[in-house]
């Protein structure tokens, strides 16, 4: 071999080295920036990605990382490759414009289980929403710090609160005579919880609304004091109000999002209470009718004016008067 020939076999070696060295470069750089974007975009539990964590790292990515379903692997796309749902700002606030309850499911279908339920006038956080309707939603519970995660329709949603003066509060109902605590003593009396325990059925149904639980009648007594004839004596954290304009008063405590009991008599003396739970007038003239009201004692008394036109005789309202 001359020493062209050497040389010649020489730079066909250089040059295969350094194409063998730029192929093994280039494929460690593809790892890494493989390895860095799969953890980004990897799925987490609602809310555990946290967008400001993101930006530090990549923000080209912040809007779609941050919004991630956390019970799918990826998004769903169309056929043309784009996303089929509607991304929102982070953490979009939005109103619950249903009158009623408006169910928060587990999942984005009507099958799944309901976590929670939002009142008229509520607020939620948005976070996306997905081709069948539903958006993926963070909902705290009134008066309570639990918070809960779950999916909502979006046309039960509005940019804006409720104008309106309605209100709708989520309070439970509870029947005075169900048999798992109607014959129950009210402390060492001769009544029961079935024959003289409406304002403890009302006071359980408050307590159970403020305080995010299943406080039912039965649970009531370490909480309240009795007297021999069964007579309760009220909390210290509940106001009580004689006042004659009780509907406006009853009125101011529902938008505090506070349940009002009321007490009334029939003509020949015999007490009775029940729980104001919302309101659907309009604000301006305050008409019982406009009062809904749950009672223990009945499922004939829906408003108040039902209540007042079988216990006409007015005693007082009685409200919780901490912070809520």
């Amino acid at each position: 071999m001359d020493v062209r020939e050497f040389w010649a076999d020489e730079g066909k070696r250089r040059v295969a080295v350094m194409a063998s060295l730029m192929v093994v470069f280039f494929s460690c750089v593809l790892i890494l920036v493989w390895s860095f974007s799969a953890e980004v975009l990897k799925p987490a539990g609602f809310g555990s990605l946290s967008p400001k964590a993101v930006v530090t790292v990549n923000p080209w990515r912040l809007r779609l990382s941050a919004h991630l379903p956390g019970v799918y692997s990826k998004p769903s796309t169309d056929a043309g490759g784009k996303l089929t749902y509607e991304r929102f700002s982070d953490g979009d606030t939005m109103y619950c414009a249903y009158f009623g309850l408006l169910n928060i499911r587990s999942g984005p279908d009507r099958e799944s289980a309901v976590v929670a339920r939002a009142s008229y006038g509520d607020s939620v956080q948005v976070f996306w929403r997905d081709a069948s309707g539903y958006v993926r939603v963070r909902y705290r519970k009134p008066h309570v710090r639990e918070t809960v995660e779950g999916y909502c329709v979006m046309d039960e949603l509005s940019e804006a609160p409720p104008s309106d003066g309605r209100v709708f509060l989520d309070v439970p109902s509870y029947k005075q005579y169900d048999s798992r605590w109607g014959e129950l003593s009210l402390g060492d009396s001769y009544e029961t919880i079935a024959s003289a325990g409406c304002a403890t059925s009302c006071l359980a149904m408050s307590y159970s609304y403020l305080e995010g639980t299943a406080t039912t009648p039965d649970g009531m007594e370490e909480r309240l004091f009795y007297d021999e004839h069964g007579r309760l004596g009220f909390p210290k954290v509940y106001e009580k109000d004689w006042d004659g304009n009780y509907l406006e008063h009853a009125l101011a405590q529902l938008r505090r999002g506070v349940p009002v009991l009321i007490g009334g008599f029939t003509e020949d003396d015999r007490p009775h209470w029940v729980l104001i739970t919302g309101y659907v007038g309009d604000g301006l003239e305050l008409h019982a009718s406009d009062f809904l009201i749950q009672d223990p004692a009945s499922e004939e008394r829906p408003t108040l004016a039902e209540f007042i036109r079988d216990y006409p005789v007015h005693d007082k309202i009685v409200y919780y008067k901490g912070e809520v």
